[in-house]
């Protein structure tokens, strides 16, 4: 019995086009809850943040604080706390769910690729796709930072201007002046946290001297920031193109905040070599290590600051290494060829 080859294609793109509809509406789906949390989750930081001043105010003021404001306080906290885990495991059921959507696109539009010629590549696609997932992830990064940084600074701030303005009524002039030097000193470090927020984001040291001087400079920033042991050695390095040197100074940062959050306050050391045409950028911290396989099982899928890195370095040509084990430290490096 004959099988048309034509007619057995069709049957398998329409039984894949199928799949893929219901995934979509399952990926839909999730948006849309994702939505919903986020706007659950402003809301009670929010109303966390006016509860929190309420009680600062009270306690500035030693007085107690209203009937039930600090059970609400904490009904609210733990209410975030479940809509936050909520939204993690889904984003990343979500990411998980995207990936394999990904796959079974590409996999089909290659098979079909020579018959239809004007369709763009799905590997362009893929990668395409994997660039605006990463500025999504950068985004709600840098919201929660914002928001745990200078959004709190100015919360509290105009909550002591508040407090000055009713000392100032009151008379109270010298406990006024006292309030007035702590605003200033909060402003102060509030200010220079949010010039180090700009640095990141865009380093002037990396467009005007290169890579080298731009990573020790955020060491030595890190360094004094977060009270960390990290070391940074580098051999002369020419100039690299632009988004190569963007891409190695991310790494960095990446795989030192990896090394913050898992290396339990580990010397860390960070090397950048060259060897016969190779620049090789090494980022090791001496901390517990772990098993690759165990944690992949664990989340279902690699690490995704590892993804985010090794994308990274994929897209500038280079190779992305992490060595590690149980007890012997963790190391990302990445080998990129010099171009002369």
């Amino acid at each position: 019995m004959s099988v048309d080859p034509s007619t057995l294609l069709d049957a398998a793109h329409a039984i894949v086009d199928e799949q893929l509809a219901r995934m979509r509406e399952l990926h839909e789906s999730a948006q849309q809850r994702l939505q919903q949390l986020d706007n659950e989750l402003r809301q009670a930081e929010r109303q966390i943040d006016e509860l929190a001043m309420q009680l600062r105010f009270a306690a500035d003021r030693a007085q107690p604080p209203a009937a039930g404001l600090i059970e609400r306080e904490q009904a609210l906290r733990n209410t975030h706390e479940v809509r936050r885990k909520e939204q993690q495991a889904l984003r990343k059921a979500q990411r998980q769910l995207d990936q394999l959507m990904r796959q079974i696109d590409m996999s089909s539009a290659t098979l079909s690729g020579a018959a239809e010629g004007d369709r763009a590549d799905p590997w362009v696609q893929a990668l395409r796709a994997q660039v605006i997932t990463g500025r999504e992830e950068e985004r709600s990064r840098l919201a929660r930072e914002v928001h745990d940084g200078p959004a709190q600074v100015l919360a509290n701030n105009l909550m002591g201007v508040e407090h000055c303005l009713g000392l100032l009524n009151q008379g109270r002039l010298e406990r006024l002046g006292e309030v007035l030097t702590q605003l200033g000193v909060s402003a102060r470090e509030g200010l220079q946290e949010v010039r180090q927020f700009i640095a990141d984001l865009r380093p002037g040291k990396l467009d005007e001297q290169g890579l080298v001087a731009a990573l020790s400079d955020y060491v030595r920033r890190y360094r004094d920031t977060v009270s960390a042991q990290v070391t940074f050695e580098a051999e002369p390095l020419p100039r690299l193109p632009a988004e190569t040197e963007i891409v190695l100074y991310r790494i960095v940062q990446e795989s030192l905040q990896n090394a913050r959050k898992h290396a339990r306050g580990a010397p860390v050391h960070v090397t950048i070599t060259v060897v016969k045409g190779r620049v090789r950028l090494a980022i090791r911290d001496e901390g517990p290590g772990f098993a690759p396989r165990a944690v992949a099982r664990r989340a279902g899928r690699e690490n995704w600051g590892l993804t985010s890195m090794r994308e990274r370095a994929e897209l500038i040509g280079a190779r992305f290494l992490v060595t590690t084990s149980p007890g012997h430290g963790t190391e990302v490096s990445v080998i990129l060829a010099l171009i002369t």
